[in-house]
């Protein structure tokens, strides 16, 4: 079919004996182009994806502050359960020609017992890590890809839904319109049908017959209100306004996409498709994980500054010391730990690669099922219109008949409901080609 006859075969149907219809209290009028775009500003799922990404980005700067020089600050106060002190060997501190050895005799000093209190900074600046780290950023940017992809497909399947929506209440809406324009005609049909009977022009039962259809059909107007408002209901959480807010939607702006071949159909899907995106993000990340476990193997070596500082501890040891230098943190044996982990992230990259071909091979298979999806929706539609225009035909000859007493009101009843039956038909086939055309942009990563 062409890509406008869609929204006018929609229009016509919901159209069809809309000035029948009583008046009632319309609520804001909203095409699908609004719906979608207010869906994806204000559907709490997407901003929880986007509060999601947030922390990912977070993350990143985190990561680079491991690249700066750690000050670290240890305080301790305590009260000393054994003396301290030092003990000075006869001589230690040397002999000497007119005063002889120093000290004279093994002398300890020793300090009282009292509360004290001891100081410990260093500052560290990182050298041999400084390539684990950068892997580290590398790494929280590849979290951040991976939660924007996962936004994207948030996104996508909530404009999916909506789009979803929109179509079943078009649907909906569209049914119950037929519905009201056949109790119209069935009630015209049993006045004229009781004047009959009452002239001695028909019988009782055809009467009967036409009430019982009628009932039928406001029976079944009746049931058609629910699925709408629910529809609606879900329609309007999606977009973020009160569940019960008034709802009226714009069939002209469900406007069929230009057809695409399928082989474009499988280009752009294997390009935009956040599962396969995804995928490579995934791969990306093995990668990283398995070169930042090779490099644990690198000792870590940092430039460092101490400082210790007691006070009120110990009139015997000094209460001061500082240093500088290069301090170096190495496993010598590790008993295989590191080699294999590093085996491990081998095997998740591999997995990995995997993925993204197992991956696309379904995306492929998806895109095909939809466009199939397409073409039998197309075909049917094709149909429906064909037994809806036979219907009308033949229940206007046998209406022209019927009040030239050429047929009995039992064939106009009967043809009556079938032109009911192919009209939802064809109202369901139109809906059907929308929403596999919604699923179909859905499997090619469209997100809108």
């Amino acid at each position: 079919m062409a890509p406008t006859s869609l929204v006018h075969c929609m229009t016509l149907v919901v159209g069809l004996a809309s000035i029948c219809a009583p008046s009632v209290v319309h609520g804001q009028v909203i095409t699908l182009t609004e719906a979608v775009r207010t869906a994806e500003s204000h559907d709490r799922s997407i901003h929880i994806a986007e509060l999601d990404r947030e922390k990912a980005l977070r993350e990143i700067d985190v990561a680079r502050t491991r690249r700066y020089p750690i000050f670290s600050v240890t305080a301790l106060g305590s009260q000393p359960l054994t003396q301290l002190g030092i003990t000075l060997e006869r001589g230690s501190l040397g002999v000497y020609p007119f005063d002889g050895p120093i000290p004279g005799q093994t002398t300890t000093l020793e300090s009282p017992l009292r509360f004290g209190f001891i100081g410990y900074a260093s500052v560290q600046q990182p050298l041999t890590q400084q390539y684990k780290i950068g892997l580290g950023i590398e790494l929280a940017k590849v979290g951040v890809d991976a939660t924007a992809e996962q936004m994207r497909a948030k996104r996508q399947a909530v404009v999916n839904e909506v789009r979803r929506l929109y179509y079943g209440i078009a649907q909906a809406e569209s049914g119950r319109t037929t519905l009201r324009a056949t109790v119209d005609f069935l009630s015209q049909l049993d006045r004229e049908t009781s004047q009959q009977v009452v002239q001695r022009a028909a019988l009782q039962a055809d009467s009967l017959n036409v009430k019982a259809q009628l009932v039928q059909a406001e029976y079944e107007l009746l049931k058609m209100d629910d699925p709408i408002q629910t529809q609606k209901e879900q329609l309007n959480r999606l977009m973020g306004r009160p569940i019960d807010a008034q709802l009226e939607i714009d069939v002209s702006s469900i406007v069929e996409n230009e057809p695409v071949s399928l082989t474009d159909a499988y280009a752009e899907a294997l390009a935009s498709r956040p599962e396969i995106r995804l995928a490579n993000v995934q791969q990306r990340r093995a990668q990283l994980e398995r070169r930042l476990a090779s490099a644990e193997r690198i000792p870590d070596v940092s430039l460092s500054l101490l400082a210790l500082r007691t006070l009120n501890y110990s009139s015997v040891l000094p209460n001061s010391v500082s240093s500088v230098g290069i301090q170096a943190t190495w496993d010598v044996f590790d008993w295989g730990r590191k080699r294999n982990e590093i085996q491990a992230k081998q095997d998740t990259e591999a997995q990995a690669a995997l993925e993204i071909k197992d991956t696309e091979a379904r995306v492929m298979t998806d895109v095909a099922h939809q466009y199939r999806r397409i073409l039998e929706a197309r075909k049917e539609l094709e149909l429906a219109r064909a037994f809806q225009s036979s219907n009308t035909e033949a229940l206007r000859v046998a209406r022209n008949r019927y009040v030239q007493r050429d047929v009995v009101l039992s064939d106009v009843a009967r043809l009556q409901s079938s032109l009911a039956e192919a009209n939802h038909r064809y109202t369901q086939a139109l809906m059907d080609l929308a929403t596999a055309q919604a699923d179909f942009e859905k499997a090619m990563g469209r997100d809108r």
